[in-house]
């Protein structure tokens, strides 16, 4: 009896490892290989993303990726694709790595079609690490110093300092306020300040202090010119871009409505002075004088669009004095 049921055990194993062999679709027929860097990458660095299939059967087409999977501390650059037979594909992408910690790259879609079928696969997620490159000592504890003591016949002479002081200001307030208020002529309207000349100002003296200078400060220079175009921005949309990280200004100008055009020349001057304060890029002239080129557009795309919004500040801020003095003249 027990012999006979360890036989029907074993065919029944037997048959069914067969149906599952021999089960359609069950054995994946697809490879899918992704190649990231394995090493840390830093701030600004830019690094490849490959992803392979290969096919036991032929596909008419492989629908890799697009730019939209790639966000948060991921930055789209630009992607390759290469088909190398109907049975393998491949494509390249070029990313930015802004993270300040260890990212993971979630599973990435990809799309196999053949005929009329579309077979939905997902590569493995991959670990992105992050190096440090600004390290900072904290500096030792200074010794106390020793609390310095008054001698006592200080406060009396202090005491006396404040009473004469306390004299002076009731005889001012007293006698001569009124007398001041009189010869008083009328303060004139302040000039209103037009945010988008003073840009062109400080964008042309940028410009001359870095070509005329032998050597060049490039960290001085992305910073001034980053700054800039930052200031603009806090100063016309009451944004607070200049004690703002790259990522939060360029998020507040889509949320404020800010032109797409100068939100693209923004991003690439800034991610530009990012790479050059933290990631230790070395530009040349060349590069340096395109960022500017990038500002300079900025400003002419800001002419275009914000006349009407600056003609608004102009008029609210010369309103502000006009209300003022007709406060003033019906209090007299």
């Amino acid at each position: 009896m027990i012999k006979f049921d360890r036989l029907l055990i074993k065919k029944r194993l037997f048959l069914l490892i067969c149906s599952f062999c021999f089960m359609p679709g069950f054995v994946s027929a697809q490879t899918i290989t992704l190649n990231a860097p394995s090493d840390s990458l830093t701030v600004g660095e830019v690094f490849n993303l490959s992803i392979a299939v290969k096919s036991s059967e032929s596909f008419d087409k492989i629908i890799f990726p697009d730019s939209a999977v790639f966000n948060g501390n991921l930055e789209f650059l630009s992607s390759k694709h290469f088909k190398i037979s109907n049975s393998s594909d491949s494509a390249e992408f070029k990313l930015q790595f802004f993270a300040i910690e260890d990212t993971r790259i979630p599973p990435l879609p990809i799309k196999i079609v053949t005929n009329s079928d579309t077979n939905l696969v997902f590569t493995e997620p991959f670990q992105l690490f992050y190096k440090q490159t600004i390290s900072s000592e904290e500096d030792p504890l200074k010794p106390l110093k020793a609390i310095f003591k008054f001698p006592r016949t200080v406060w009396p002479y202090l005491l006396l300092a404040l009473l004469l002081i306390a004299i002076g200001v009731f005889v001012w307030w007293k006698y001569f306020r009124n007398k001041e208020k009189l010869t008083d002529e009328p303060k004139p309207i302040p000039v209103f300040e037009n945010p988008l000349i003073e840009l062109e100002s400080v964008l042309s003296e940028i410009k001359e202090k870095h070509t005329s200078s032998a050597d060049k400060d490039y960290k001085w220079f992305y910073s001034e010119l980053s700054d800039a175009l930052r200031w603009y921005v806090e100063e016309l949309y009451k944004i607070p871009a200049l004690e703002s990280t790259t990522r939060e200004v360029l998020r507040y100008m889509d949320a404020f409505g800010v032109d797409v055009e100068m939100v693209k020349h923004a991003r690439t001057v800034l991610n530009e002075a990012d790479m050059t304060k933290f990631a230790k890029f070395k530009p040349t002239l060349d590069e340096s004088m395109k960022a500017y080129n990038e500002g300079w557009l900025f400003f002419e795309r800001a002419k275009k669009v914000d006349s009407a919004r600056i003609q608004r500040l102009k008029n609210d801020f010369e309103q502000q004095f006009v209300n003022n003095q007709e406060e003033k003249d019906g209090m007299g």
